[in-house]
């Protein structure tokens, strides 16, 4: 027997089969609702699956959200920069941020000497810099086979 994010996978492809771009998440949504809501509703391992992926999406955008917003920054700023050292402090004010997202944990931790191991700082770094490189490299493809493009495009 399948497991439950099996059959999710299934209701996904079958959705992108049929619908008329197959990379667009909103209309693959669309199409699973209208035709595996019933499915879903009636399993309640499919259903769990489902209700946990949402959960996890939405919950990491708001924790996401709320760990960028100035707001939330700021109110832990001043608490931030009593509890480093003083020659750590311009970086910590640099880093503008009240919480980092540490892989290891799978969680935003407050910048807080009490609350992260230097590893564990090392290991947020080095995250953000391999999402950013790795945006950069696909940007910079991107835009490299814009120019391709627009050379086959002149030459036809």
């Amino acid at each position: 027997m399948t497991t439950p994010r099996d059959r999710m996978r299934t209701l996904i492809r079958e959705a992108r089969l049929s619908v008329r771009h197959r990379g667009s998440v909103p209309a693959i949504v669309g199409e699973v609702v209208r035709n595996a809501a019933e499915e879903i509703r009636k399993d309640d391992q499919l259903f769990g699956v489902v209700l946990a992926t949402a959960l996890n999406k939405l919950i990491r955008d708001e924790l996401k959200r709320s760990a960028e917003s100035a707001d939330h920054a700021e109110g832990l700023r001043a608490e931030q920069m009593e509890m480093f050292p003083p020659d750590a402090r311009a970086t910590v004010e640099q880093i503008g941020r009240g919480e980092v997202f540490v892989p290891s944990r799978n969680a935003f931790v407050p910048l807080l000497p009490s609350h992260l191991q230097p590893q564990e700082i090392d290991e947020a770094g080095k995250y953000v810099i391999d999402h950013g490189g790795d945006c950069i490299r696909r940007g910079g493809l991107l835009r490299r086979l814009s120019r391709i493009m627009q050379t086959h495009r002149k030459a036809a």
